[in-house]
Protein backbone atom coordinates (compact mmCIF):
# COMPACT_ATOMS: atom_id res chain seq x y z
CA UNK A 1 0.00 0.00 0.00
CA UNK A 2 1.07 3.30 -0.75
CA UNK A 3 4.17 2.01 -2.82
CA UNK A 4 2.94 2.81 -6.06
CA UNK A 5 4.68 6.86 -6.75
CA UNK A 6 1.76 9.30 -8.78
CA UNK A 7 1.85 12.48 -10.94
CA UNK A 8 -0.72 14.93 -9.05
CA UNK A 9 -2.39 17.87 -10.20
CA UNK A 10 -3.16 20.56 -7.76
CA UNK A 11 -5.41 23.03 -9.56
CA UNK A 12 -6.11 26.54 -8.53
CA UNK A 13 -8.54 27.91 -11.22
CA UNK A 14 -9.33 31.49 -12.03
CA UNK A 15 -11.29 33.24 -9.61
CA UNK A 16 -11.45 36.98 -11.20
CA UNK A 17 -13.57 35.37 -14.03
CA UNK A 18 -16.40 35.35 -12.08
CA UNK A 19 -15.84 39.35 -10.78
CA UNK A 20 -17.34 42.41 -12.40
CA UNK A 21 -14.57 43.25 -14.26
CA UNK A 22 -13.84 47.15 -12.60
CA UNK A 23 -13.52 45.27 -8.87
CA UNK A 24 -10.87 42.66 -10.85
CA UNK A 25 -8.47 45.74 -11.13
CA UNK A 26 -8.20 46.47 -8.22
CA UNK A 27 -8.56 43.25 -6.71
CA UNK A 28 -5.38 41.78 -8.50
CA UNK A 29 -3.57 45.52 -8.25
CA UNK A 30 -4.28 44.55 -4.35
CA UNK A 31 -2.52 41.22 -5.01
CA UNK A 32 -3.22 38.10 -6.52
CA UNK A 33 -2.26 35.42 -4.02
CA UNK A 34 -0.24 32.24 -4.55
CA UNK A 35 -2.15 28.60 -3.34
CA UNK A 36 -0.20 28.51 -0.12
CA UNK A 37 -2.77 25.65 0.93
CA UNK A 38 -2.45 23.63 -2.15
CA UNK A 39 2.19 24.35 -2.19
CA UNK A 40 1.84 22.73 1.41
CA UNK A 41 0.22 19.68 0.38
CA UNK A 42 2.59 19.46 -2.37
CA UNK A 43 5.44 19.10 -0.10
CA UNK A 44 3.76 16.21 1.81
CA UNK A 45 3.22 14.34 -1.53
CA UNK A 46 6.79 15.06 -2.91
CA UNK A 47 8.04 14.00 0.70
CA UNK A 48 6.03 10.58 -0.12
CA UNK A 49 8.01 10.31 -3.61
CA UNK A 50 5.13 11.11 -5.48
CA UNK A 51 5.36 13.55 -8.41
CA UNK A 52 3.37 16.94 -7.92
CA UNK A 53 2.32 19.93 -10.43
CA UNK A 54 0.56 22.98 -9.47
CA UNK A 55 -1.46 25.35 -11.94
CA UNK A 56 -2.62 28.27 -10.67
CA UNK A 57 -4.96 29.17 -13.19
CA UNK A 58 -5.17 33.24 -11.64
CA UNK A 59 -1.79 33.87 -12.28
CA UNK A 60 -1.56 32.39 -15.69
CA UNK A 61 -5.03 33.71 -16.44
CA UNK A 62 -6.31 30.55 -17.92
CA UNK A 63 -9.70 30.09 -18.56
CA UNK A 64 -11.73 26.68 -17.80
CA UNK A 65 -11.37 24.74 -20.81
CA UNK A 66 -7.53 26.01 -20.91
CA UNK A 67 -6.66 25.06 -17.34
CA UNK A 68 -8.47 21.83 -18.36
CA UNK A 69 -6.69 20.99 -21.44
CA UNK A 70 -3.27 21.68 -19.55
CA UNK A 71 -4.25 19.44 -17.09
CA UNK A 72 -5.39 16.51 -19.24
CA UNK A 73 -2.17 16.62 -21.49
CA UNK A 74 -0.40 16.04 -18.09
CA UNK A 75 -1.96 13.11 -17.57
CA UNK A 76 -2.41 13.03 -14.18
CA UNK A 77 -3.07 9.68 -11.55
CA UNK A 78 -4.92 12.66 -9.32
CA UNK A 79 -6.41 15.48 -9.09
CA UNK A 80 -6.70 18.05 -6.20
CA UNK A 81 -9.07 21.10 -5.85
CA UNK A 82 -9.92 23.71 -3.72
CA UNK A 83 -12.24 26.71 -3.50
CA UNK A 84 -14.20 29.12 -0.93
CA UNK A 85 -17.97 29.46 -1.45
CA UNK A 86 -18.44 32.43 -4.21
CA UNK A 87 -16.04 30.52 -6.22
CA UNK A 88 -17.24 26.95 -5.90
CA UNK A 89 -19.08 26.81 -9.23
CA UNK A 90 -16.07 27.55 -10.77
CA UNK A 91 -14.30 24.23 -9.28
CA UNK A 92 -17.36 22.01 -9.86
CA UNK A 93 -17.20 23.09 -13.91
CA UNK A 94 -13.19 22.32 -14.02
CA UNK A 95 -13.73 18.95 -12.24
CA UNK A 96 -17.25 18.33 -14.44
CA UNK A 97 -14.77 19.15 -17.80
CA UNK A 98 -12.31 16.47 -16.54
CA UNK A 99 -14.35 13.82 -15.86
CA UNK A 100 -16.69 14.13 -19.48
CA UNK A 101 -13.18 14.74 -21.16
CA UNK A 102 -11.41 11.97 -18.90
CA UNK A 103 -11.61 8.03 -20.15
CA UNK A 104 -9.45 6.88 -17.59
CA UNK A 105 -10.36 6.28 -13.50
CA UNK A 106 -8.72 9.86 -12.63
CA UNK A 107 -9.84 10.76 -9.05
CA UNK A 108 -10.54 14.11 -8.49
CA UNK A 109 -10.10 15.74 -4.52
CA UNK A 110 -12.35 19.00 -3.22
CA UNK A 111 -10.94 20.74 -0.05
CA UNK A 112 -11.46 24.09 1.14
CA UNK A 113 -13.63 26.32 3.25
CA UNK A 114 -16.76 25.36 1.03
CA UNK A 115 -16.94 21.98 1.40
CA UNK A 116 -15.57 21.88 4.86
CA UNK A 117 -18.95 23.58 6.02
CA UNK A 118 -21.60 22.05 3.10
CA UNK A 119 -19.61 18.58 3.70
CA UNK A 120 -22.48 16.05 1.71
CA UNK A 121 -24.83 19.00 0.36
CA UNK A 122 -21.46 20.36 -2.04
CA UNK A 123 -20.13 16.56 -2.50
CA UNK A 124 -21.46 16.40 -5.66
CA UNK A 125 -20.80 13.26 -8.21
CA UNK A 126 -18.19 15.18 -10.19
CA UNK A 127 -15.62 14.70 -6.82
CA UNK A 128 -14.72 11.51 -5.84
CA UNK A 129 -12.95 12.68 -1.90
CA UNK A 130 -13.99 15.60 -0.06
CA UNK A 131 -11.32 16.64 2.24
CA UNK A 132 -12.99 18.29 5.61
CA UNK A 133 -10.78 20.75 7.74
CA UNK A 134 -7.46 21.09 7.74
CA UNK A 135 -6.26 18.49 5.25
CA UNK A 136 -2.33 18.39 5.35
CA UNK A 137 -2.28 15.00 7.50
CA UNK A 138 -5.52 13.65 6.24
CA UNK A 139 -3.74 14.29 2.85
CA UNK A 140 -0.75 12.29 3.74
CA UNK A 141 -2.88 9.78 5.51
CA UNK A 142 -4.83 9.70 2.27
CA UNK A 143 -1.39 9.34 0.37
CA UNK A 144 0.43 6.33 2.49
CA UNK A 145 -2.34 4.32 2.58
CA UNK A 146 -4.06 4.57 -1.14
CA UNK A 147 -5.83 3.13 -2.94
CA UNK A 148 -6.96 1.34 0.52
CA UNK A 149 -8.53 4.30 2.25
CA UNK A 150 -11.88 4.24 3.13
CA UNK A 151 -11.55 2.93 6.93
CA UNK A 152 -9.36 6.84 7.54
CA UNK A 153 -10.96 10.07 8.81
CA UNK A 154 -11.28 13.47 7.47
CA UNK A 155 -13.08 13.04 4.13
CA UNK A 156 -16.48 12.17 2.23
CA UNK A 157 -16.18 9.13 -0.06
CA UNK A 158 -18.92 6.94 -1.41
CA UNK A 159 -19.38 3.53 -1.07
CA UNK A 160 -21.69 1.80 -3.41
CA UNK A 161 -23.06 5.27 -4.38
CA UNK A 162 -23.56 6.62 -1.10
CA UNK A 163 -21.69 9.29 0.59
CA UNK A 164 -19.69 8.44 3.61
CA UNK A 165 -17.55 10.20 6.23
CA UNK A 166 -15.83 8.72 8.63
CA UNK A 167 -15.32 11.78 11.15
CA UNK A 168 -12.82 14.51 11.82
CA UNK A 169 -9.40 14.02 11.17
CA UNK A 170 -6.45 14.87 13.86
CA UNK A 171 -6.31 18.82 14.62
CA UNK A 172 -2.96 19.58 13.44
CA UNK A 173 -1.79 21.20 17.57
CA UNK A 174 1.76 22.14 16.51
CA UNK A 175 2.09 24.05 13.64
CA UNK A 176 5.72 24.09 13.82
CA UNK A 177 5.81 20.40 12.51
CA UNK A 178 3.54 21.69 9.54
CA UNK A 179 6.11 21.35 6.12
CA UNK A 180 6.92 24.17 4.31
CA UNK A 181 4.80 25.29 1.05
CA UNK A 182 6.66 23.39 -1.93
CA UNK A 183 7.98 26.85 -3.07
CA UNK A 184 9.93 25.64 -6.27
CA UNK A 185 6.37 24.77 -7.50
CA UNK A 186 5.08 27.99 -7.44
CA UNK A 187 5.97 31.09 -9.91
CA UNK A 188 6.98 33.30 -6.93
CA UNK A 189 7.71 36.21 -9.08
CA UNK A 190 4.57 37.14 -10.44
CA UNK A 191 2.84 37.43 -7.50
CA UNK A 192 3.09 41.23 -6.91
CA UNK A 193 0.98 43.38 -4.62
CA UNK A 194 0.01 46.88 -4.79
CA UNK A 195 1.71 49.09 -1.96
CA UNK A 196 2.02 53.04 -1.39
CA UNK A 197 6.03 52.19 -2.10
CA UNK A 198 4.78 50.86 -5.06
CA UNK A 199 4.36 47.40 -7.01
CA UNK A 200 6.11 44.58 -4.90
CA UNK A 201 6.73 40.73 -5.13
CA UNK A 202 5.78 39.09 -2.36
CA UNK A 203 4.70 35.89 -0.76
CA UNK A 204 2.26 35.18 2.05
CA UNK A 205 3.22 34.16 5.52
CA UNK A 206 1.05 32.33 8.26
CA UNK A 207 2.02 32.23 12.24
CA UNK A 208 -1.00 31.40 13.62
CA UNK A 209 -4.28 29.93 13.13
CA UNK A 210 -7.61 30.48 14.48
CA UNK A 211 -9.33 33.39 16.01
CA UNK A 212 -10.90 33.39 19.85
CA UNK A 213 -13.02 36.18 18.45
CA UNK A 214 -17.20 35.91 17.36
CA UNK A 215 -17.75 38.09 14.65
CA UNK A 216 -20.86 37.15 12.89
CA UNK A 217 -19.80 37.19 9.81
CA UNK A 218 -16.58 35.00 10.41
CA UNK A 219 -17.11 31.32 9.88
CA UNK A 220 -17.15 29.72 13.61
CA UNK A 221 -17.26 25.95 12.03
CA UNK A 222 -13.78 25.69 10.81
CA UNK A 223 -12.14 25.23 13.70
CA UNK A 224 -10.70 28.75 14.17
CA UNK A 225 -11.69 29.33 17.63
CA UNK A 226 -8.32 27.71 18.97
CA UNK A 227 -5.69 29.48 18.71
CA UNK A 228 -2.18 27.62 17.49
CA UNK A 229 0.70 29.37 16.95
CA UNK A 230 4.50 29.29 15.38
CA UNK A 231 7.99 29.71 17.36
CA UNK A 232 8.57 33.35 15.86
CA UNK A 233 12.25 32.55 15.35
CA UNK A 234 10.61 30.01 12.73
CA UNK A 235 8.62 31.91 11.17
CA UNK A 236 11.68 34.74 10.45
CA UNK A 237 13.62 31.30 9.53
CA UNK A 238 10.78 30.84 6.87
CA UNK A 239 11.06 34.60 5.96
CA UNK A 240 15.07 34.56 5.19
CA UNK A 241 14.74 31.35 3.16
CA UNK A 242 12.25 32.93 1.15
CA UNK A 243 14.30 36.14 0.56
CA UNK A 244 17.59 34.03 -0.11
CA UNK A 245 16.28 31.78 -2.26
CA UNK A 246 13.98 33.77 -4.26
CA UNK A 247 14.70 37.58 -4.19
CA UNK A 248 11.29 38.01 -2.51
CA UNK A 249 11.58 41.09 0.64
CA UNK A 250 8.13 42.01 0.71
CA UNK A 251 5.61 39.37 3.19
CA UNK A 252 2.05 39.26 4.42
CA UNK A 253 1.39 38.03 7.26
CA UNK A 254 -1.89 36.42 6.69
CA UNK A 255 -3.39 35.50 10.35
CA UNK A 256 -6.95 36.13 11.57
CA UNK A 257 -5.42 38.88 13.95
CA UNK A 258 -1.68 39.16 13.80
CA UNK A 259 -1.05 41.06 16.76
CA UNK A 260 -3.18 38.76 19.00
CA UNK A 261 0.23 37.91 21.39
CA UNK A 262 1.59 41.40 21.17
CA UNK A 263 4.96 39.19 23.03
CA UNK A 264 5.07 37.12 19.70
CA UNK A 265 5.42 40.23 17.72
CA UNK A 266 7.64 42.11 19.54
CA UNK A 267 10.34 38.25 19.53
CA UNK A 268 9.72 38.27 15.71
CA UNK A 269 10.05 41.92 15.23
CA UNK A 270 13.30 42.00 16.90
CA UNK A 271 14.50 38.70 14.99
CA UNK A 272 14.14 40.51 11.91
CA UNK A 273 16.07 43.42 13.31
CA UNK A 274 18.90 41.56 14.46
CA UNK A 275 19.28 39.42 11.10
CA UNK A 276 19.10 42.77 9.58
CA UNK A 277 16.63 41.20 6.89
CA UNK A 278 15.55 44.96 5.37
CA UNK A 279 12.50 42.81 3.99
CA UNK A 280 8.50 45.02 4.59
CA UNK A 281 5.74 43.46 5.49
CA UNK A 282 2.26 44.00 6.07
CA UNK A 283 -1.00 42.52 8.16
CA UNK A 284 -4.05 42.55 9.46
CA UNK A 285 -5.02 43.27 13.25
CA UNK A 286 -7.99 44.60 15.95
CA UNK A 287 -7.38 48.13 16.55
CA UNK A 288 -7.04 47.65 20.33
CA UNK A 289 -4.52 45.12 20.46
CA UNK A 290 -1.88 47.58 19.52
CA UNK A 291 0.13 49.86 21.66
CA UNK A 292 2.29 52.86 19.96
CA UNK A 293 5.54 51.19 21.23
CA UNK A 294 4.55 47.52 19.53
CA UNK A 295 3.53 49.85 16.17
CA UNK A 296 7.19 51.70 16.46
CA UNK A 297 8.78 48.72 16.84
CA UNK A 298 6.98 46.74 13.38
CA UNK A 299 7.61 50.36 12.02
CA UNK A 300 11.33 49.40 12.32
CA UNK A 301 11.13 45.63 11.63
CA UNK A 302 9.76 46.69 7.82
CA UNK A 303 5.74 47.10 8.68
CA UNK A 304 4.44 49.30 5.65
CA UNK A 305 1.02 48.46 5.75
CA UNK A 306 -1.65 47.50 8.35
CA UNK A 307 -5.21 46.42 7.77
CA UNK A 308 -8.21 47.15 10.44
CA UNK A 309 -11.50 45.82 10.51
CA UNK A 310 -13.86 48.83 11.91
CA UNK A 311 -17.33 47.17 9.78
CA UNK A 312 -19.16 50.19 11.06
CA UNK A 313 -19.42 53.34 13.45
CA UNK A 314 -22.78 52.70 14.41
CA UNK A 315 -23.04 51.43 17.85
CA UNK A 316 -26.08 48.98 17.80
CA UNK A 317 -24.78 47.58 14.19
CA UNK A 318 -21.51 47.07 16.14
CA UNK A 319 -23.24 45.04 19.15
CA UNK A 320 -25.22 43.11 16.91
CA UNK A 321 -22.33 41.67 14.90
CA UNK A 322 -20.06 41.08 18.20
CA UNK A 323 -17.63 43.67 17.06
CA UNK A 324 -15.86 44.09 20.65
CA UNK A 325 -13.68 47.18 19.50
CA UNK A 326 -13.97 50.88 20.80
CA UNK A 327 -14.28 53.18 17.84
CA UNK A 328 -11.61 55.26 19.68
CA UNK A 329 -9.03 52.07 19.48
CA UNK A 330 -8.94 52.59 15.25
CA UNK A 331 -8.35 56.88 15.92
CA UNK A 332 -5.48 56.05 17.89
CA UNK A 333 -4.15 53.09 16.00
CA UNK A 334 -4.61 55.05 12.39
CA UNK A 335 -2.96 57.96 14.09
CA UNK A 336 0.10 55.64 15.70
CA UNK A 337 0.56 53.80 12.00
CA UNK A 338 0.52 57.70 10.00
CA UNK A 339 3.35 58.65 12.73
CA UNK A 340 5.96 55.84 11.85
CA UNK A 341 4.73 55.53 8.44
CA UNK A 342 2.82 52.37 8.19
CA UNK A 343 -0.18 52.88 5.39
CA UNK A 344 -3.59 51.37 7.10
CA UNK A 345 -6.48 49.93 5.79
CA UNK A 346 -9.80 49.97 7.48
CA UNK A 347 -12.16 47.43 6.40
CA UNK A 348 -16.19 48.63 6.46
CA UNK A 349 -18.99 46.34 5.70
CA UNK A 350 -22.79 48.05 5.16
CA UNK A 351 -25.98 45.69 5.06
CA UNK A 352 -25.37 43.93 8.27
CA UNK A 353 -28.28 43.41 10.56
CA UNK A 354 -29.68 46.29 12.29
CA UNK A 355 -28.18 48.27 9.68
CA UNK A 356 -30.65 51.45 7.95
CA UNK A 357 -29.94 54.55 5.99
CA UNK A 358 -28.81 56.51 9.43
CA UNK A 359 -26.25 54.16 10.20
CA UNK A 360 -24.50 54.09 7.33
CA UNK A 361 -24.50 57.69 7.12
CA UNK A 362 -22.71 57.72 10.90
CA UNK A 363 -20.24 55.42 9.19
CA UNK A 364 -19.18 57.28 6.36
CA UNK A 365 -19.40 60.59 8.87
CA UNK A 366 -16.77 58.65 11.38
CA UNK A 367 -14.34 58.38 8.20
CA UNK A 368 -14.67 61.63 6.89
CA UNK A 369 -14.44 63.53 10.68
CA UNK A 370 -11.10 61.62 11.08
CA UNK A 371 -8.26 62.56 8.92
CA UNK A 372 -5.73 59.96 10.57
CA UNK A 373 -7.77 57.23 9.07
CA UNK A 374 -6.66 57.71 5.16
CA UNK A 375 -7.71 54.54 3.29
CA UNK A 376 -10.85 52.71 3.64
CA UNK A 377 -12.73 50.03 2.42
CA UNK A 378 -16.42 49.06 1.70
CA UNK A 379 -18.28 45.96 1.01
CA UNK A 380 -21.52 44.42 1.37
CA UNK A 381 -22.06 42.08 3.77
CA UNK A 382 -22.28 38.67 2.72
CA UNK A 383 -23.84 35.49 5.08
CA UNK A 384 -21.46 33.13 3.97
CA UNK A 385 -22.16 29.33 5.04
CA UNK A 386 -21.21 28.53 8.36
CA UNK A 387 -21.39 32.01 10.17
CA UNK A 388 -23.90 33.64 11.95
CA UNK A 389 -24.94 35.53 9.60
CA UNK A 390 -26.10 33.05 7.29
CA UNK A 391 -28.22 31.51 10.52
CA UNK A 392 -29.53 35.10 11.13
CA UNK A 393 -30.14 35.53 7.34
CA UNK A 394 -31.96 32.15 6.63
CA UNK A 395 -34.23 32.90 10.04
CA UNK A 396 -34.96 36.14 8.97
CA UNK A 397 -33.39 37.58 12.09
CA UNK A 398 -32.68 41.94 12.54
CA UNK A 399 -35.19 41.99 9.25
CA UNK A 400 -32.67 40.48 7.01
CA UNK A 401 -34.00 38.30 4.78
CA UNK A 402 -32.01 35.87 2.55
CA UNK A 403 -33.19 36.27 -1.39
CA UNK A 404 -30.64 34.22 -3.53
CA UNK A 405 -29.54 31.14 -3.14
CA UNK A 406 -26.83 30.57 -6.07
CA UNK A 407 -23.54 30.99 -3.81
CA UNK A 408 -22.14 32.22 -6.97
CA UNK A 409 -23.71 35.56 -6.07
CA UNK A 410 -22.19 35.41 -2.83
CA UNK A 411 -19.84 38.67 -3.48
CA UNK A 412 -18.80 41.19 -2.05
CA UNK A 413 -18.79 44.23 -4.30
CA UNK A 414 -21.57 45.11 -7.15
CA UNK A 415 -23.96 42.10 -5.24
CA UNK A 416 -26.13 42.03 -2.67
CA UNK A 417 -28.09 38.81 -1.80
CA UNK A 418 -29.80 40.26 1.27
CA UNK A 419 -32.75 42.68 1.81
CA UNK A 420 -31.78 44.23 5.25
CA UNK A 421 -34.29 46.31 6.84
CA UNK A 422 -36.02 48.68 4.56
CA UNK A 423 -32.21 48.31 2.19
CA UNK A 424 -32.63 46.18 -0.59
CA UNK A 425 -29.78 44.93 -2.85
CA UNK A 426 -30.54 47.58 -5.66
CA UNK A 427 -30.13 50.09 -2.72
CA UNK A 428 -27.21 48.23 -1.01
CA UNK A 429 -25.07 47.81 -4.36
CA UNK A 430 -25.99 52.10 -4.94
CA UNK A 431 -24.65 52.62 -1.46
CA UNK A 432 -22.07 50.66 -1.48
CA UNK A 433 -20.73 53.12 -4.68
CA UNK A 434 -21.95 56.22 -3.21
CA UNK A 435 -19.60 54.81 0.15
CA UNK A 436 -16.46 54.44 -2.02
CA UNK A 437 -16.94 57.71 -3.48
CA UNK A 438 -17.53 59.80 -0.25
CA UNK A 439 -14.35 58.39 1.09
CA UNK A 440 -12.18 58.70 -2.07
CA UNK A 441 -13.61 61.94 -3.17
CA UNK A 442 -11.53 63.66 -0.73
CA UNK A 443 -8.72 64.86 -2.65
CA UNK A 444 -5.78 63.92 0.04
CA UNK A 445 -6.75 59.96 -0.75
CA UNK A 446 -5.99 60.63 -4.71
CA UNK A 447 -1.93 59.56 -4.16
CA UNK A 448 -2.48 56.37 -2.41
CA UNK A 449 -5.12 55.13 -4.97
CA UNK A 450 -2.71 56.29 -7.92
CA UNK A 451 0.56 54.52 -5.93
CA UNK A 452 -1.76 51.11 -5.06
CA UNK A 453 -3.95 50.84 -8.31
CA UNK A 454 -2.15 52.90 -11.10
CA UNK A 455 -3.61 55.77 -13.24
CA UNK A 456 -6.43 52.87 -14.82
CA UNK A 457 -7.76 52.31 -10.39
CA UNK A 458 -8.05 56.55 -10.50
CA UNK A 459 -9.94 56.29 -13.34
CA UNK A 460 -12.22 53.75 -12.05
CA UNK A 461 -12.67 55.72 -8.92
CA UNK A 462 -13.77 58.25 -10.75
CA UNK A 463 -15.93 56.95 -12.65
CA UNK A 464 -17.72 55.80 -9.41
CA UNK A 465 -17.61 59.57 -8.10
CA UNK A 466 -19.40 61.10 -11.79
CA UNK A 467 -21.98 58.32 -11.42
CA UNK A 468 -23.21 59.94 -7.99
CA UNK A 469 -22.65 63.20 -9.01
CA UNK A 470 -24.86 62.92 -12.49
CA UNK A 471 -27.54 61.18 -10.23
CA UNK A 472 -27.71 64.47 -7.91
CA UNK A 473 -26.99 61.52 -4.98
CA UNK A 474 -25.14 64.47 -2.58
CA UNK A 475 -25.89 63.62 0.88
CA UNK A 476 -23.04 60.85 1.20
CA UNK A 477 -20.68 62.81 -0.90
CA UNK A 478 -20.52 65.66 1.04
CA UNK A 479 -17.38 67.22 2.91
CA UNK A 480 -17.49 69.20 5.29
CA UNK A 481 -15.48 72.72 3.92
CA UNK A 482 -12.75 71.92 6.84
CA UNK A 483 -11.55 69.25 4.72
CA UNK A 484 -10.92 71.09 2.06
CA UNK A 485 -8.87 73.24 3.52
CA UNK A 486 -6.69 70.74 5.07
CA UNK A 487 -3.01 69.90 3.58
CA UNK A 488 -3.58 67.16 1.36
Amino acid sequence: MGKRKMKIALLYPRWSSSQDKSITVFSKKAGVYPPLGLAILASYAERLGHTVIIIDGEIENLSTDELVKRTLKLEPDMVGLTASTPFFHVVVEVAEKLKQQETRYMPILIGGPHITIMKEEAFYSCFDFGFIGEAELSFQEFLCHWPQVTNLKGFLFRKRSKIQYNGEAEIIKDLDKLMQPAYHLLEIGKYKMGTLEGTKPFFPIQTTRGCPFKCIFCNVELNTKKVRTRNPAKVVDEIEYIQRTYGINHFIFIDDTFTLNQRRIFELCFDVLLRNLGITFECGTRANLLDESLVMVMSKAGCIRMGFGLESADENVRRIMQKEVPLNSYIEANRWANKYGIETQNATIIGMPGETMNSIKKTMSFLRDNHDIRQANVSIAVPYPGTELYRMALAGSHGLKLIEHDFGKFLRYNNSVMNVGDLTPANLIDLQNQCFSSVYIAPWRWLSIIKKSGLIGFFLTWKRILKCLIRGQWELLFISPSYWRKKC
